[in-house]
């Protein structure tokens, strides 16, 4: 039973079927709900916090307070007073913590270790009773800020949002400056920055306007007494603020600002046009998602939809719809179209077709078995979705507990009642020309405006009366059509039966030179869905940047080609992918299982026989090497990441390379290229779900009717990593960039691919990363992003520390770097026995871990059959390796590694110009 303190709510919070976690809604009595979650099989516990407070909130003249606040509440408060207090016990405890502020809400999570999630509570809550605001850390984290604001100036969606909140209502919060810099959060005649925080915190960081979910193995009554025990005694209602949270009254947009065009110019080449359709709120709307069927609709890309006829008249690449912010008054719903140059030139005829469709909507498409169709589509998703871990769960179900009834907890996303007929019609009468905002996101933009924040180029104007004309008119040769019945929904909705029950590994039921191909029917994930993977292996891929670049070009297109004929499918729940990798091309299809086998037969058919169309080429491979050619202008780490495959991994090459190598190739030259990829040809193959061994050998025979496998000779080897030397001098990589920020990091290898050495490091990064963490980004300032991570290919365990500053030089973030590193293992060498032990344990429960998913799993296992692990025990080794280490040993083998005999690679960038 729950605590006295507590009062639970009689309430059925639907669940799906198979979900085996259950629901409780409590409210405190100092008004906070919660949602409490048992999840039996869930080796760690999370919880989660959401505040109905954001960005809408600052004070105007303090513009990112929200934002700051969210930062500020994890550096200290009166209880643990120390700003590392909680990511050190989380650290120590196999968890991590995040937050984020959004424009009306804020939300704060963490996930731990089961046993330890009392304790985290404790640190969690007080972070929401006393927080300190010492102005040590407010100058310290201002730093922060300041980064975070610098390192986005070239963020193409911070500055096209920038362009929409300059070009909205001035008297709607949206206008606010979200994030913080400087500049905006100071003190002033409104009072000191710590005031502010102070008197933001009370009034709104309170139980009435906040939602509380925990998650874990215990027992919902256990789950009640925490809640109680560390939440209760946080204040019921904020400073000066009424019971009843103050409603967004003022519109989204002025008069003046419906009905026209804008153009942004970007940082990065693209031809973009994103239709505005502003709408009121729809959070009442959540049971029928009138506006989520509408979009798929308008953003259906079958034979004959409105994409496909556009993609025809060669104006665009993709669209899709419904998409925009939304808020307590008001919705964006946006058209989002990738043009091509053609496009751009008729930019008012694409948006005039875009129009006539949304009036074929309305006169014709508003039915009941059109939403039924979706309706089934969302309950099978709702049905058969495959387990969330907690730390996820948590933060989904804390917003979810402000937006939805508290039954509708875990269903309101799913949940389609019936087709909202009054509701569809009101918001499609609201979805003219005269209403719109039409944006053009083009190099080749006109503007004479600039953003005061970001500084980008703009300009708006109203459409003029002969483009309204226009848009309110039938293009002559408009042929777009709805979208018909969907022959791919599928009534399969129970699994095959389970033909071996104690199966837990694939079996490989051919393996020679043409094909491997293993298969398991899962007997712990009883669901009607699974995975197949084919991955064509073929040297030729990689002999060169322009052959890897062909095949690059090939996948995409297609994915382009099949697209059309295959969206049904995809609607349906049956997905493929195909993309190119170190040794050849993958195929993968995932979904239901009772469609997989046909749609991968079509999907090989095609492989050998499609012919791309010259016109479909030319789009999207100019396309991809445009996007290859500005490589360059990426965030730097970004680009020292990338750098440091390539020094490490054969088969990859630079995307400049690669379009250096596919920019002047014709059609010709590229079609003969591509007919040569896989005139040697091995396929290894995984098929994975409830499918029983007939299935497999289905898999078998097709692989044979549509695969040129006789031209195989040998079966090709797996491609090495290359290896450092040891004790050599550090090869200083150095990476040209043009953002303004600069970016070092340092890579320490691992002996060898053994199980010792990857847990030896998995080790030394669980036990320095929170501390490297706090001392490149919290105590020393230099950025935003910084720390340090795992980085293991293909089983070769390594090291990365790495920061991005916004001002110091790479070569000073260098000595910053090996600064923190031998700072770290001084640190290291006073671990204590019980740390000791205590941090093997976390490591030996993490790896002990089962798969806590169907797609889990498959991925696991297609990971082992491509590295060649046909034991499927790597976790079982890592653990027996795991035990042997002792500290003294360990201590010694961390000194070679970082110290005496590294082997190493620091990579750096260097500023060129723009």
């Amino acid at each position: 039973m729950a605590s006295s303190s507590t009062v639970d709510e009689v309430v059925h919070i639907v669940r799906s079927p198979r979900d085996k976690r259950d629901y409780r809604a409590i409210t405190l009595n100092n008004g906070l709900r919660a949602v409490l979650v048992h999840a039996p099989d869930s080796h760690k516990a999370a919880a989660a916090f959401a505040v109905n407070a954001g960005h809408f909130d600052d004070p105007v003249h303090t513009q990112g307070l929200a934002h700051f606040l969210e930062h500020l509440l994890f550096l200290g408060n009166e209880k643990y007073p120390s700003p590392s207090a909680f990511s050190d016990f989380l650290n120590a405890y196999g968890g991590q913590q995040n937050a984020w502020t959004g424009t009306e809400y804020a939300n704060y999570y963490f996930d731990c270790q089961a046993h330890a999630l009392e304790r985290a509570l404790d640190y969690f809550s007080a972070m929401f009773k006393q927080p300190l605001f010492a102005q040590e850390w407010i100058d310290k984290e201002l730093q922060s800020i300041e980064s975070e604001f610098r390192l986005k100036q070239q963020d193409e969606l911070r500055r096209l949002y920038q362009v929409h909140k300059t070009t909205s209502n001035p008297e709607h919060p949206f206008c606010k400056f979200s994030v913080g810099n400087l500049t905006t959060l100071k003190d002033d005649d409104n009072g000191t920055l710590a005031d502010k925080l102070r008197h933001f915190f009370n009034q709104y960081y309170t139980a009435d306007n906040a939602s509380l979910v925990i998650a874990g193995p215990q027992s919902l009554d256990a789950l009640a007494e925490l809640a109680d025990k560390h939440f209760n005694d946080i204040a019921g209602c904020g400073d000066n603020r009424p019971s009843q949270r103050k409603v967004v009254e003022v519109p989204l947009y002025l008069p003046e600002q419906l009905g026209v065009k804008l153009q942004v110019k970007p940082v990065k080449p693209a031809r973009r046009l994103i239709i505005t359709l502003p709408l009121p709120a729809i959070d009442d709307d959540y049971a029928h998602k009138t506006t989520s069927f509408i979009a798929h609709l308008l953003g259906y890309e079958g034979p004959n939809s409105l994409y496909a006829c556009l993609r025809k008249k060669g104006y665009i690449n993709s669209l899709s719809a419904g998409g925009g912010i939304s808020g307590s008054n008001f919705k964006d719903f946006n058209i989002n179209i990738q043009l091509t140059e053609t496009g751009e030139q008729n930019l008012i005829s694409v948006a005039q077709w875009v129009f006539s469709y949304l009036n074929l909507i309305q006169q014709h498409g508003i039915e009941d078995w059109r939403y039924a169709e979706r309706r089934v589509n969302s309950e099978l998703s709702f049905n058969y979705q495959e387990a969330t871990p907690v730390g996820e769960l948590v933060s989904q179900l804390a917003i979810n507990a402000h937006h939805y009834p508290v039954a509708d907890t875990v269903y309101g996303d799913y949940r389609m009642d019936c087709l909202n007929n009054i509701r569809a019609t009101e918001l499609l009468n609201l979805m003219r020309p005269e209403r719109a905002r039409i944006t053009l996101v083009s190099s080749d933009a006109n503007t004479n405006q600039e953003t005061a924040l970001y500084q980008t180029p703009f300009s708006i104007r109203p459409l003029k009366n002969d483009e309204l004309t226009q848009l309110n008119q039938q293009p002559a040769d408009f042929s777009a059509q709805l979208p018909g019945r969907n022959r791919f929904i599928s009534d399969h909705s129970q699994p095959y039966p389970l033909e071996v029950a104690d199966k837990k590994l694939p079996t490989a039921l051919v393996s020679n030179e043409a094909l491997d191909l293993w298969h398991l029917q899962d007997p712990d994930f009883r669901v009607p869905k699974g995975h197949i993977y084919l991955n064509l292996q073929a040297p030729a891929v990689t002999a060169s940047a322009e052959n890897f670049g062909c095949s690059r070009i090939w996948a995409e297109l297609m994915i382009d080609a099949l697209n059309e004929d295959l969206y049904d499918a995809e609607v349906a729940g049956l997905h493929f992918n195909i993309y190119p990798t170190q040794t050849g091309i993958t195929i993968h299809t995932t979904g239901l299982s009772a469609g997989q086998l046909p749609l991968l037969s079509y999907l090989m058919r095609q492989a050998w026989s499609v012919r791309f169309e010259r016109q479909r080429w030319q789009a999207v491979s100019q396309q991809l090497i445009n996007n290859w050619r500005s490589a360059h202008q990426h965030q730097p780490l970004n680009m020292l990441f990338s750098e440091l495959n390539l020094a490490l991994q054969q088969g990859l090459f630079r995307l400049s390379d690669m379009a250096a190598a596919c920019s002047p190739l014709s059609y010709t030259h590229f079609a003969r290229t591509v007919s040569t990829l896989f005139d040697s040809l091995h396929i290894s193959a995984f098929i994975h779900g409830d499918w029983q061994r007939q299935h497999a050998d289905q898999l078998h025979t097709l692989i044979h009717a549509n695969t040129p496998l006789k031209s195989v000779s040998v079966k090709p080897q797996r491609q090495q990593i290359k290896r450092l030397i040891e004790a050599a001098p550090s090869q200083i990589i150095t990476v040209p960039t043009e953002h303004d920020d600069h970016a070092a990091l340092c890579y320490f290898q691992g002996p060898s691919d053994s199980p010792s050495d990857q847990v030896a490091m998995m080790l030394l990064q669980q036990l320095i990363h929170q501390f490297v963490f706090d001392q490149l980004r919290t105590q020393r300032q230099l950025g935003y992003m910084a720390g340090s991570q795992y980085f293991g290919l293909q089983r070769i365990p390594g090291i990365i520390i790495f920061v991005q500053s916004p001002s110091t030089q790479p070569s000073d973030l260098q000595t910053h770097i090996l600064d923190v590193t031998r700072a770290a293992a001084d640190k290291l060498n006073t671990l204590s026995l019980k740390e000791w032990s205590h941090t093997k344990s976390v490591l030996e429960q993490q790896l002990a871990v089962d798969d806590r998913s169907l797609r889990v799993r498959s991925q696991r296992l297609w990971g082992a059959i491509q590295l060649g692990d046909t034991r499927f025990d790597r976790a079982k080794q890592l653990r027996a390796a795991l035990a042997n280490w002792q500290l003294d040993e360990w201590l010694s083998y961390v000194n070679r590694l970082l110290f005496e005999q590294p082997a190493s690679l620091q990579l750096q960038t260097r500023a060129i110009g723009r």
